[in-house]
């Protein structure tokens, strides 16, 4: 429930019975303190007044990086702080709310409210607040179909502007890539719709929202600066943000989407090395500096933070000794053998993109003196065979001799 917690203060209730109309906006009680400020007032009850600094500090910085990112939009939300659960639900008019309910935005400029529970009671307070003034000031920006943008796209430009996209989320995200489990347009829009509901598990809200500030974080790395603002800047007069992104990008969402995820996924292929970018050539040659043709140089993965771990990339030389072979990045260790040579056995490191001239030399000398001791054997035994035949030869020409001798006797 504690990692749930985290992923979900920034998720609306609105299955619980919470007034989510354009008209509600959540009012301060009456017996809370209100301080009064240029950008944002700040209410609290007796309970919450020890942590009044803190909120005061977060929505500062909260409302500094929202305006920034909206080009100084004006708004000036009340940021109402419950000290329980019991007392959040009692502002929102609410019944039984999940306690990883811990806040929400409303309205737009002037009539704009954030509830939020005290920072002891929400993890990560400041994003929390971040995220709720992001929403504000994205209606307060839209000038038009204020309420009509559809669920993950203010949920995702959310996320993207509170900078709620930690390693970790970004971790899943790239695990789910990996093994096809992110989702289209449609499932996003509908997990973020029923978040509040039991239709989806905790891990498919999770994915939604840090999904959808991922997708938002492409568009205006992809396209440039200004795109999410430009989109908002056409949806108000008509609201539909099918034909924005057309107009805008050149593709509706779920293409833009689809071309994220592949773009997404060939780049974690390339960080585990599973995209060959890198390449080792040279020569194998002798002792001697002979080339040496037909032979097969290995390459073995060492990396132990990827799925090529283990991987053989093999090379095999040419008549001229020569061979290049595309290998992942990082440690390889390299073989080469041959029979009564001395092998090559040595370990290189590549880094992304690298090309690496790597020769490999077999020791023959071994084989060298040994073929030297067979030939002088094989010299010896030739020599003691043309002895013996030369004694023969002399043998035979004495006997022939002593034989005409005693014939002319």
């Amino acid at each position: 429930m504690a990692a749930l917690a985290v992923l979900c203060v920034l998720i609306p209730w609105p299955a619980y019975g919470i007034d989510y109309s354009p008209g509600f906006i959540p009012q301060c009680p009456e017996d809370f303190i209100t301080v009064h400020g240029q950008d944002f007032d700040v209410c609290y009850g007796p309970a919450s007044a020890g942590s009044a600094g803190i909120v005061g500090d977060d929505a500062s910085r909260a409302y500094a990086d929202a305006s920034t990112f909206f080009h100084n939009v004006p708004f000036h939300p009340n940021v109402i702080v419950a000290s329980s659960q019991e007392e959040y639900e009692t502002i929102l008019n609410a019944g039984d709310l999940p306690d990883y309910s811990m806040s929400s935005g409303w309205g737009d400029g002037d009539k704009s409210a954030i509830v939020i529970k005290r920072p002891e009671l929400v993890p990560d307070f400041q994003t929390a607040m971040a995220h709720e003034m992001a929403h504000i000031a994205t209606r307060s920006y839209i000038r038009g179909y204020k309420y009509a943008l559809p669920e993950w796209f203010s949920e995702g430009l959310a996320v993207y502007v509170s900078g709620d996209l930690p390693a970790a989320k970004r971790g899943m995200i790239a695990d789910k890539c990996l093994s096809g489990k992110l989702m289209s347009i449609e499932e996003l829009d509908r997990v973020h719709r029923l978040s509040s509901t039991d239709e989806v598990t905790a891990d498919g809200v999770s994915t939604a929202y840090a999904q959808a500030g991922m997708l938002a974080e492409y568009i205006e790395d992809k396209y440039g600066d200004g795109t999410l603002l430009a989109m908002l800047d056409h949806f108000g007069p008509v609201g539909d943000l099918d034909a924005i992104f057309v107009a805008t990008v050149g593709d509706i969402p779920e293409g833009v989407n689809r071309q994220w995820q592949r773009e997404l996924k060939a780049e974690l292929d390339r960080r585990d090395g599973k995209i060959l970018e890198q390449t080792v050539y040279g020569y194998v040659v002798d002792h001697r500096g002979n080339p040496m043709p037909n032979e097969t140089v290995s390459f073995t993965a060492l990396r132990n933070d990827s799925p090529v771990q283990g991987t053989v990339y093999k090379a095999v030389t040419n008549e001229t000794g020569q061979y290049s072979v595309n290998v992942t990045y990082g440690a390889l260790k390299v073989i080469c053998d041959k029979p009564e040579y001395e092998g090559f056995d040595e370990t290189i490191t590549l880094a992304r993109g690298q090309s690496l001239f790597q020769n490999v030399t077999l020791n023959g000398s071994a084989l060298e003196e040994r073929m030297a001791r067979e030939k002088a054997e094989q010299d010896r035994g030739n020599m003691v065979y043309i002895g013996l035949g030369a004694l023969t030869i002399i043998a035979v020409a004495v006997v022939l001799a002593i034989y005409v001798r005693s014939r002319k006797k």
